[in-house]
């Protein structure tokens, strides 16, 4: 609302009630002062017409007595409290604010002026009143309320917060809020909120969270009982969104043609786009909706437009805008290089109590000069003992090269950047790639935002922003009258972006990506060429962009068995020496091609050996050697029709291999293998008297020997014989590794363990015991000793007086083996290890569950005790009470009862 004008009081208005025979109006120069008022019934009062409003009372104000003096102004029905302040003269005034006051309507208003205390010889001389409306937020305290007022903003909720107060409490009784118009608030409101509760409309405000019950009566539970089916709902706002739009008919594989949404960027003069305004807020009846938006060229005036809900309860609103290069009714009138602002006023949103533009901008296009160029590539191998495929990364060519150097492993990756292509999220531009064999592959790039710095959330807008296309294709080793169209193997790059154009020339269909894909052939000689055919450029000259690249390929050395499949750590004289380089960039030809390698030893032969390709287009390389016993070699004596490399025993092979075009940043790359030529071998010899014929028979008769030793090992350990104690442990040890020797299954290999982990255990050596019992349950953890290993292996943590690690295992057990017979026996362990260490309320916890679980074990009754003793113990008497109470009702026969 507009502010009231200021209201001045003229003292020639002024209506005196007077005791003070000189209490009057005087003239002091050209001033009218109204003074001599010193007695406490000297009242002033005027009668003035004052709009509604809030006022700064302001006095023009005089004391010469040292100031103090009290009194009362009163407005209407408001009243202020003020004193006057000492200006050192009767006549020396100044201008101060008395305080604040607030008119509820337009009106004649009575305004007075009552001392309640006058000092120095007067109450006041004053020159002036005058009622200026209040700036900004003002508080006005009255007896019985509190007032604040402040400029108009929009608001979804209030908030009173008191940080402080005298007393034991703060008592509100009352709270209204309203805008202008105080005779209609918005609380309370007009309806009764205690009565809302008994309508049948379910009213929620943003933040509420609806909760719905159902339940069912008759359900297929066996107890014949009923069923509570809940779920829940939240009230919020939603924030809309505006995007420019357009539709394409796109035709299915099985041929049906199919309507497909895309986002729009740029348009040509005489295009329609479409505005696509998602606001859920706004979907408000049974019947389509309209929102209303804006369209603005640059910085022209903003036209209004409708847009209507697709259908009902969809919250979604297009509308259809034409665009024309000349002036027509009914027609944006756009040139190239114009911007076109669609703006839309979101007023429910997340943000309270605002009204959010929601704004995005389309493109006239014009004219950009295209750039291609080849997203160099990286293959970097999986860390030693890992499994995997390598991990490729992309970055730009550095500027000072002219060619990009790719890696056979990932897909050769084309980047287009022209602006004047990418209309929509969409588009695509086709890439001609040819290798200097005569090898060709057209590549299909479209709109992406992948391999750059972009974030993923808005990757794909930056690029179509940018027109930024990327496509893909995969390499492989071939020349020109290798297959174009390969099927898909699983070695195979998947996910390609763009990927291969399949099209059947003379059929005119498409192929299934899914079975075959478009590769291209090259070779490690071969230089690849990208091309773009720029159609629209500033110059209005068409002009096919190029670029470069090249194949590189780390190799790969290997030195393996003679399937050339496992690599091997040792070698034996007389045998041979199996090599295998795999290195794509070396296949250079049609024909097998070929590598070589420097093969040393450390007695002093040094030959350099020749790695055939497998196959024509493989990329890998293998040859074998033969290992000829020879303490003096002769380097350089190989012969290509029998190839041997001397060496002896105790003797060391060293490969090398110089990969010279590889993706390190030197651009070559060393591979070497060392390999150590043994000395021999240890024969063995095994003395035996009886031989079964039945091996489970012979396993289980010395795993009861064992068993047999270990239980007199623990007899004479309690006897205190160490002699015979130490004897039955050396005997029980080597039964179980004859075990191993004689019938190296790994189906034994958890009751050995089992059993060297109790000898451990009662020797004391807990960490062998515990690295026993923890390979059973972590390699054979189905094994029927496993849940016994288990609950041995917290024992051992137990006994070690580990306690946090022993009670993982306990939980671990608990947890694997649910239904171990020996979980009652963990839950006792555990609530005596709280018991002990004083914390009683996790002892009494643990002893609720085991009597939940075990009701009738042989120690239900003493944990039943325990639980008491533990509320007890913790001052919990009555706890402690209910405990003893329910144990002697439950145990009645106990001793303890």
């Amino acid at each position: 609302a507009a502010a009231a004008p200021a209201v001045t009081l003229q003292l020639a208005d002024v209506e005196l009630q007077k005791k003070t025979e000189q209490f009057g109006v005087t003239e002091q120069g050209e001033m009218q002062v109204l003074g001599s008022w010193q007695d406490l019934e000297d009242r002033a009062t005027w009668t003035s017409n004052v709009p509604a409003g809030v006022y700064d009372v302001w006095f023009n104000w005089s004391h010469g007595g040292g100031g103090g003096s009290g009194f009362t102004l009163s407005v209407g029905e408001s009243t202020l409290e003020g004193t006057v302040t000492n200006t050192g003269s009767w006549q020396k005034f100044q201008e101060d604010r008395v305080g604040t006051v607030i008119v509820d309507s337009d009106g004649e208003l009575q305004i007075g002026i009552q001392p309640d205390e006058i000092v120095g010889g007067g109450l006041m001389g004053l020159a002036g009143v005058e009622l200026r409306p209040a700036q900004g937020s003002r508080t006005v305290v009255t007896e019985d309320a509190w007032e604040f007022r402040f400029e108009p903003v929009n608001v979804r909720y209030t908030r009173f917060l008191i940080e402080e107060y005298l007393g034991e409490a703060v008592a509100v009784s009352h709270v209204e809020i309203s805008g202008d118009d105080i005779e209609k608030p918005y609380i309370p409101t007009e309806a009764d909120v205690l009565a809302l509760s008994q309508n049948d409309v379910l009213e929620i405000a943003g933040g509420d969270i609806v909760n719905a019950t159902y339940t069912d009566e008759v359900t297929q539970a066996n107890s014949g009982g009923s069923r509570l089916l809940t779920d829940r709902l939240q009230a919020t706002y939603f924030d809309a969104q505006v995007s420019p739009i357009a539709y394409t008919f796109v035709r299915g594989g099985n041929g049906a043609v199919n309507n497909v949404r895309k986002r729009l960027k740029r348009v040509d003069p005489g295009e329609r786009l479409i505005v696509e305004i998602v606001d859920y807020d706004r979907d408000q009846t049974s019947s389509p909706d309209q929102v209303l938006f804006e369209v603005s060229v640059n910085d022209g005036e903003p036209i209004q437009f409708a847009a209507t809900e697709t259908e009902e309860y969809s919250g979604i609103f297009t509308k259809e805008v034409d665009t024309s290069a000349k002036v027509e009714e009914g027609k944006l009138t756009v040139k190239r290089g114009d911007r076109i602002y669609l703006r839309y006023y979101d007023e429910q949103n997340t943000f309270p109590g605002h009204s959010v533009p929601r704004e995005d901008v389309v493109y006239v296009n014009e004219p950009t000069d295209a750039k291609v160029q080849f997203l160099e590539s990286r293959a970097i191998p999986v860390s030693e003992g890992r499994n995997g495929p390598v991990r490729v990364t992309y970055h730009e060519r550095p500027e000072e090269a002219d060619v990009s150097s790719v890696a056979f492993e990932a897909p050769l990756t084309v980047e287009v950047i022209d602006p004047d292509a990418a209309k929509d999220s969409l588009s695509e531009v086709v890439v001609s790639v040819t290798t200097s064999d005569g090898a060709t592959a057209d590549v299909r790039c479209v709109i992406s935002g992948a391999f750059s710095d972009v974030p993923n959330s808005g990757a794909s807008d930056w690029a179509l922003e940018e027109g930024r296309f990327i496509g893909q294709v995969v390499l492989q080793l071939g020349s020109k009258t290798s297959p174009e169209i390969v099927p898909v193997t699983p070695d195979m790059p998947r996910g390609l972006i763009g990927g291969g154009v399949m099209e059947d020339e003379e059929e005119g269909v498409m192929l299934d990506d899914s079975l075959v894909t478009r590769v291209l052939n090259v070779t490690g000689r071969d230089e690849i060429l990208a091309s773009y055919l720029d159609e629209v450029r500033t110059d209005d000259k068409p002009q096919p962009i190029d670029d470069a690249g090249r194949l590189i390929s780390n190799g790969v050395l290997a030195c393996t068995d003679r399937d050339y499949d496992k690599p091997i750590t040792q070698l034996h004289v007389g045998e041979k020496l199996y090599l295998v380089v795999t290195d794509a960039d070396q296949d250079s030809s049609d024909e097998r091609d070929s590598v070589d390698l420097i093969v040393t030893t450390e007695f002093g032969e040094k030959e350099t050996v020749t790695l055939v390709e497998t196959l024509v287009h493989s990329g890998v390389f293998t040859g074998s050697f033969a290992l000829k016993s020879s303490e003096e070699p002769t380097a350089g004596n190989l012969q290509p029709g029998e190839p041997e490399i001397e060496c002896y025993f105790g003797d060391t092979l060293h490969v090398a291999y110089v990969d010279s075009a590889a993706s390190s940043e030197s651009g070559t790359l060393e591979l070497s293998e060392d390999i150590p030529v043994v000395i021999g071998t240890d024969g063995l010899v095994a003395a035996f008297s009886k031989t079964f014929n039945n091996e489970k028979l012979a396993v289980e008769t010395r795993f009861h020997i064992a068993e047999s030793y270990f239980e007199l090992f623990k007899s004479h350990r309690e006897l205190g014989r160490s002699e015979e104690e130490r004897v039955d442990l050396d005997a029980g040890r080597r039964i179980l590794r004859e075990v191993m020797e004689d019938y190296p299954d790994p189906k034994y290999v958890p009751r050995v363990s089992y059993l060297l982990g109790q000898f451990a255990q009662e020797l004391a050596s807990y960490p062998e015991a515990i690295d026993s019992y923890e390979m059973i349950v972590r390699q054979f953890p189905d094994h029927p000793l496993a849940a016994d290993a288990q609950y041995k292996l917290a024992q051992s943590y137990e006994e070690s007086g580990d306690f946090d690690e022993a009670l993982e295992a306990y939980v671990t057990l608990a947890a694997t083996y649910p239904r171990s017979p020996l979980i009652a026996s963990v839950m006792i362990r555990i609530c005596d290890h709280f018991y002990k260490a004083e914390e009683y309320d996790i002892a009494a916890q643990v002893g609720e569950k085991f009597l939940e679980r075990f009701e009738g074990h042989q120690h239900a009754a003493r944990i039943a005790f325990r639980i008491g003793q533990c509320s007890y113990k913790a001052e919990e008497f009555k706890d402690a009470g209910l405990a003893f109470d329910r144990f002697s009702k439950l145990f009645p026969e106990d001793d303890l009862a």
